[in-house]
């Protein structure tokens, strides 16, 4: 079952997903900030999340020197040299008390590069997770809630190029950071949710140039070593720019999958 979205995600006031900055043929960062209108839908927490960039998004796995695996994520041993971002994940709760009760759950967010999880894909993203204040939600909450929490919780997703149509990069998420599941007086949703990727690794690069001196005996080469540094992002904008760049965002539900489109603005390089 597919429900079509409005296009460009109206209820919200911006793009769920973006690139900054928004300039073609640089590298960049994609900027996720997705809302309750995105997470929750008649009552039911989001499951998969599918974000797809516009045709000529690059993707470089060169810009980390490392990777990290599901279980050094799992582990909280991801290789400092795989960081490619961070972020934040937030859940209201309500009804806990009698009457009344309100607060947030928060999450913090580290993302790494880790190899390809299917074959054909690009690179993975590992999303760790870990609530704040974790203690206090276990002496003071946990107990009304009546239910466990993910403190501390892995997700992954898959980098994956597409061959054809208006988008060509995707990343795709079976699952939230986090999920959460009460009895009824008490009500639990997401509503916030922030990621930002990006990385820049500099590679030196040796090569030898070589130089026609005229010498008393005639001419020779002179060969001189020197290096340059190779830039290396993990995202680059598309080349050419016509004042916006399209967007895709598929959300699934337990009754199928919604689907949004829009827009967000570039910049021509300069």
């Amino acid at each position: 079952m597919l429900c079509a979205g409005t296009a460009g995600a109206s209820a919200q006031s911006a793009a769920p997903l973006s690139l900054d900055p928004n300039i073609a043929a640089q590298g960049t960062a994609l900027v996720v900030a997705a809302d309750e209108t995105v997470l929750w839908r008649n009552g039911e927490w989001a499951g998969s999340l599918v974000f797809a960039l516009p045709r000529g998004t690059r993707l470089d796995p060169a810009a980390r020197r490392e990777r990290c695996t599901a279980t050094q994520a799992a582990r909280a041993t991801c290789p400092q040299d795989s960081v490619i971002g961070f972020g934040r994940y937030v859940a209201d709760v309500s009804g806990f008390l009698m009457p009344g009760g309100d607060t947030q759950l928060i999450w913090s967010l580290a993302a790494y590069l880790g190899p390809p999880a299917r074959r054909g894909d690009a690179a993975s993203v590992m999303v760790s997770s870990t609530l704040l204040s974790a203690d206090s939600f276990a002496a003071l909450l946990a107990p009304a809630l009546g239910t466990s929490v993910p403190t501390v919780a892995t997700t992954t997703g898959r980098l994956v190029r597409r061959r054809s149509g208006a988008y060509g990069l995707e990343l795709r998420f079976t699952q939230l950071p986090a999920t959460l599941r009460v009895a009824a007086p008490i009500t639990a949703k997401p509503t916030r949710l922030e990621l930002s990727l990006s990385a820049v690794r500099r590679i030196r690069q040796n090569f030898i140039r070589r130089y026609k001196i005229r010498t008393l005996s005639g001419y020779e080469i002179k060969k001189i070593p020197d290096h340059r540094l190779v830039g290396h992002d993990l995202l680059r904008t598309p080349r050419s720019c016509r004042s916006s760049w399209p967007y895709e965002l598929r959300v699934g539900f337990p009754d199928g999958v919604r689907r949004s489109t829009g827009t967000f603005p570039c910049t021509k390089a300069f």
